[in-house]
């Protein structure tokens, strides 16, 4: 693990749609909801070795039955880190994809579960994000993906 410090951590875009209130909460028989929820992280800059982690959440609740929105959440989440200098790209690249995720994604997990809960719906908290399990699964798939003589 390369050395970093995490100089900010800030909220840099949200957004919470329920596009089919109040109808939801007016119908008592809408049955059981799905939560399909998707993460992503982008990374920039590298100037002074301080970098811009971005933790992209995507949090999206819909009635099984119809596929109708119960609720959408979007958010970046990012974090300014300083690195000290790492000539291991593949350390920096664990630093920058998961160790600094994980240290941000405490604050994303209680965003998400106020902003449901002051939507009127029940809180929804989402479950610890295994970050390095994440990084090897699609540093696997990126694999997967090349071609055979490469």
């Amino acid at each position: 693990m390369s050395q970093f410090k995490i100089i900010s951590q800030f909220l840099k875009d949200i957004s919470f749609e329920s596009p089919n209130v109040p109808e939801l909460f007016f119908n008592q028989d809408n049955g059981q909801a799905k939560i399909e929820i998707n993460i992503d992280i982008q990374i920039k800059g590298a100037e002074n070795n301080v970098f811009m982690v971005d933790l992209l959440t995507k949090v999206h609740s819909k009635l099984d039955k119809d596929s109708k929105s119960i609720f959408l959440i979007e958010t970046t989440y990012s974090g300014l880190v300083q690195m000290e200098e790492e000539k291991d790209e593949e350390a920096k690249r664990r630093t920058l994809l998961i160790d600094v995720p994980t240290l941000l994604f405490p604050s994303v997990r209680a965003l998400v579960t106020r902003l449901t809960a002051e939507s009127g719906f029940p809180p929804f908290t989402m479950q610890i994000v295994d970050f390095e399990a994440l990084y090897e699964q699609r540093k696997n798939a990126a694999q997967q993906q090349k071609p055979a003589n490469q």
